[in-house]
């Protein structure tokens, strides 16, 4: 079977760490890459937490570091989410994988000039690396096969009323990706509030007892202590690993081709995502937007894949 060829963009993070285990652990994708932002946690830790889960689980895979803050506005981050280091009481291997010489913009062009054939990237966290390279290569983006993202929501906001975290990092750089003309695969709050693991699940997981079940169990329990703390639900949603398990089976979700924006201007809506599923705008439907998932097959995808590595 062909691999897909994909580059990940992420933050991690608590959900991105879970997201990137399933990538590691499914030998259908080929990660040519990862960049990492500021979003979850500091630019610092993102980078750390990918360190060192690359240097666990798959070494050869090149790491880049990315903007340390977004386009126009001071860095906002989760810390109550994710814990100060980005993966709560979770404390990865050491490891003397190196970070390549180039930043993240940088690191991307040269994949995507070299590349041969198209490259899916993957972007989890705030878009500010994505937006940064297509205004500084606009011609590379040819080289991209599509955008398969987790931010916005139709739904309501998880930082504002409005606004999902991804978008609100960094709204300048989200709207200048989705006006980008490449194709987009969104995985907003719709679908990914939807993608929990309810706590026997994560207990199963943390019955596999290898490295991966331990960092993942760790990871998942952390958010899902804030959950209950902050919401009292007794399940967590895991939104970032939607991307990963969408690219290994698609039909595991169902989703609408629709015109998606972002709202840059409003004093209460700032970074809201506009969805237009019922065609008011009548613009160009520019984004495939998941909003329906088979959780149990997620689940056992999950499952399979931390027991794999």
């Amino acid at each position: 079977m062909k691999k897909i060829p994909i580059i990940i963009d992420c933050d991690p993070g608590c959900d991105d760490t879970i997201a990137l285990l399933l990538a590691f652990a499914n030998k259908s994708l080929d990660i040519r890459g990862i960049t990492v932002s500021a979003g979850n946690v500091h630019i610092n830790n993102t980078t750390e937490n990918t360190r060192r889960l690359v240097g666990a689980f798959n070494s050869k895979i090149k790491i880049a570091k990315g903007c340390e803050k977004p386009m126009f506005k001071t860095i906002v981050t989760a810390p109550e989410v994710h814990g100060e280091s980005g993966l709560g009481e979770v404390v990865l291997p050491r490891t003397e994988k190196e970070l390549e010489t180039l930043n993240a913009v940088e690191f991307l062009s040269k994949i995507l000039r070299d590349t041969t054939e198209k490259i899916t990237v993957v972007i989890t966290g705030p878009m500010t690396n994505i937006a940064v390279f297509l205004m500084t290569y606009p011609e590379l983006k040819e080289k991209i096969e599509k955008f398969v993202i987790m931010g916005g929501s139709s739904i309501g906001g998880n930082v504002t009323p409005a606004a999902e975290f991804n978008i609100y990092v960094d709204a300048e750089a989200a709207d200048i990706v989705f006006k980008s003309g490449v194709e987009i695969v969104l995985c907003p709050l719709d679908v990914t509030m939807n993608a929990f693991v309810e706590e026997e699940e994560l207990l199963r997981i943390k019955s596999i007892g290898t490295l991966a079940a331990d960092i993942a169990f760790g990871a998942i329990n952390h958010a899902l202590n804030f959950y209950k703390d902050t919401y009292g639900r007794k399940n967590v949603p895991m939104h970032d690993p939607c991307t990963i398990a969408y690219l290994l089976k698609e039909d595991m979700f169902e989703g609408k081709k629709v015109f998606v924006g972002t709202e840059l201007k409003g004093e209460f809506t700032y970074g809201e995502t506009i969805i237009d599923y019922n065609d008011k705008l009548k613009q160009p439907k520019n984004a495939l937007v998941l909003n329906k998932i088979n959780r149990e097959a997620f689940i056992e995808m999950l499952y399979n894949s931390i027991k794999s590595l």
